[in-house]
């Protein structure tokens, strides 16, 4: 019995456990600043709603729903944590880092970028185990209302080293808690 013990603590070690303890350490901090009596206009409650495929989308989800926490104050590094369904109905989680450029106007919308890095674990390839890897953070934010933000994410298309991965356009709706 304490053998078994044993092993399973062994099993939780794994990188995917420690990817998925620290994404659970984020999302924490992310409800412990929520929970703050201190809102800034840097925090975010963020809605996971699309992931459209340019290719093989009918073997893909487009619907993909989930609930996160951003904080992306304007030229300093924040954080991004949440967990979703992503595109083959796997339960998949994220978190990571950002900074975000100074808001914009362009025409009548107000427009920022935001770059990063984050540490996902999801169901990458059809009919494969869910995985964790490291994967950019390429995000342009389009401001809806005072309190509304739309972003705008994706991943290119890439055939490289027989890596092969789909082109994703991914949309989020963001909602400001101050």
């Amino acid at each position: 019995m304490k053998q078994d013990i044993d092993n399973n603590c062994l099993k939780k070690s794994s990188p995917t456990a420690a990817a998925k303890r620290a994404v659970i350490g984020l999302m924490v901090a992310a409800f412990v600043t929520l929970a703050s009596p201190v809102a800034t206009a840097d925090d975010y409650l963020v809605f996971n709603t699309l992931a459209l495929h340019f290719k093989n989308a009918d073997e893909r989800r487009a619907f993909t729903p989930g609930i996160g926490w951003e904080y992306s104050p304007t030229r300093k590094f924040g954080y991004h944590v949440g967990t979703a369904s992503d595109s083959f109905g796997s339960q998949a989680f994220y978190g990571g880092f950002n900074w975000a450029t100074q808001t914009r106007n362009w025409g009548k919308a107000r427009v920022r970028f935001l770059l990063g890095a984050t540490v996902l674990h999801k169901q990458f390839h059809k009919n494969r185990d869910p995985s964790t890897k490291v994967v950019p953070f390429p995000v342009m934010e389009i401001g809806l209302t005072k309190k509304a933000v739309l972003n705008v994410s994706g991943s290119p298309q890439i055939d490289y080293a027989g890596l092969r991965n789909n082109t994703v356009l991914f949309l989020q709706f963001k909602w400001n808690t101050n």
